[in-house]
């Protein structure tokens, strides 16, 4: 049966749309001659492809161009994800809930997923189906980039054989003809952060509150978490991380865990509902790692590329360098080239004039070995917001331990209100007293009472 709450929702947003924006939404969804009749017969023919009532017609080349390539991109996802849903809902109804495993020589077609990406000149998409290829037809077809993620079939030519792409249905969630006219995230002018991300989830979550009053996320930052070994910079990234996807459903949330602990990972996918994970596991070595965070930066800027703000949690910083150093020829001494590519790489973030953002949250290590200060060296000043972590409050068992003389975010001023500020002026001047500013939210339901407090 069709998800009638989520095509109530479609349809009051399409209800909102002018007659020219909703001819753009049908052109891309496939709505057969989407410039003919009125706002209800557009709009019925979009809810019967959402609803599964109706299969997309291929875009004709035929008739006069549009006049602005420009559409609600969010929306043309929404509206295919929505036919996803129901047309699986319709699949397990009439298979009675049961989904029969065939052997791949049984059948011609398999269903597959996953992302893009190249190796030694040759395009594959890490699927759920094991490693598939993908033509370089497909390639230029299509206008693909390393980090989409492709829905599709591939077809076998034994049991043991190596797959191949045959079909591609959907492209980063829209059809993939909707990404002829893409932009490139690389040509995108990066603007200061100004757009706050709130990541607090509640009266006793102390850690995210005094983030959001000390070193405030915002759209497009490169934010650091500081920590020595013990701190609990993990549980810092995924609260932030929980808080974000709590208080901006409309951003999207990619997270990265490289050298990680088994149940550390399986953890971190139990725990979050929309967001993406990626991991590679202690046991995988350099260069899964490697590929593991930048395929998932990729796809990161696939989906800014879409206009959407896109926060990517990489945990953490001085694992990936690591793991660009081990080529070194100097075990216990960091390659330069090592220290360059992880800069890259968090350098990736920025804010736009485009509308899209990519805020990457990573953390890094400090007062380890000699290589690990010489990462945290090389990189403590790639940020512009910044949260520490003091192994010395940890001892004490003051709970977060967060520095916070050594907590800030650039250009604070332009995300927190002024009486937001002046509460953290107040604060910074009891943080010697660490544990009198603990109970001071501790003692408040929110940041907005603490700061009626102070004023």
């Amino acid at each position: 049966m069709a998800d009638s709450r989520l095509l109530e929702e479609l349809a009051a947003r399409l209800k909102a749309k002018s007659i020219y924006d909703l001819r753009q939404v049908a052109r891309q969804v496939g709505v057969p001659r989407p410039t003919e009749g009125r706002k209800e017969r557009i709009t019925e023919e979009i809810l019967n492809i959402a609803s599964g009532k109706s299969d997309p017609a291929s875009q004709s080349a035929s008739g006069a161009p549009p006049k602005s390539a420009e559409y609600d991109r969010q929306l043309v996802v929404d509206i295919l994800r929505c036919r996803e849903i129901n047309l699986s809902s319709f699949e397990n109804e009439r298979s009675g809930g049961i989904t029969m495993q065939v052997s791949s020589s049984a059948v011609s077609n398999e269903p597959c997923e996953g992302f893009l990406y190249k190796a030694d000149g040759v395009w594959y998409l890490n699927s759920t189906a094991g490693e598939v290829f993908v033509s370089d037809s497909f390639i230029s077809k299509f206008s693909l980039r390393e980090g989409d993620y492709l829905k599709g079939a591939l077809r076998r030519k034994s049991d043991n054989g190596l797959a191949g792409l045959v079909t591609v249905s959907q492209v980063d969630g829209v059809i993939p003809e909707a990404l002829s006219d893409r932009l490139d995230f690389e040509s995108f002018a990066p603007t200061y952060p100004v757009k706050r991300l709130s990541a607090t989830r509640g009266q006793n979550d102390i850690a995210s509150r005094m983030i959001d009053l000390l070193s405030p996320v915002a759209a497009g930052q490169r934010a650091l978490v500081v920590a020595p070994h013990g701190t609990g910079k993990t549980g810092v990234l995924k609260g932030i991380a929980q808080g974000i996807e709590k208080n901006h459903p409309e951003a999207k949330i990619i997270i990265a865990l490289i050298d990680a602990r088994p149940e550390e990972a399986a953890d971190f996918k139990r725990a979050f509902s929309r967001a993406d994970v990626l991991t590679s596991t202690m046991d995988a070595g350099a260069r899964v790692h490697i590929k593991t965070a930048e395929l998932a930066l990729e796809y990161a800027k696939r989906q800014a590329e879409l206009k959407r703000d896109v926060v990517f949690i990489l945990d953490d910083l001085t694992k990936l360098t690591r793991a660009y150093n081990s080529g070194s020829l100097v075990a216990s001494a960091l390659d330069t080239s090592a220290l360059d590519a992880a800069k890259k790489f968090i350098s990736s973030a920025r804010n736009t004039d485009k509308g899209a953002s990519l805020t990457i949250i990573s953390a890094l290590g400090e007062g380890g070995d000699g290589i690990e200060s010489a990462i945290y060296s090389g990189l403590k000043d790639a940020c512009n917001m910044r949260v520490t972590l003091s192994q010395k409050l940890a001892r004490f068992k003051v709970n977060p331990p967060i520095d916070i003389e050594n907590t800030w975010a650039s250009g604070d001023e332009k995300i927190l209100s002024e009486e937001e500020q002046n509460a953290s002026v107040a604060i910074r001047r009891k943080h010697e007293e660490g544990e009198i500013v603990i109970k001071l939210f501790e003692s408040t339901a929110s940041n907005g009472e603490l700061c009626a407090a102070l004023k």
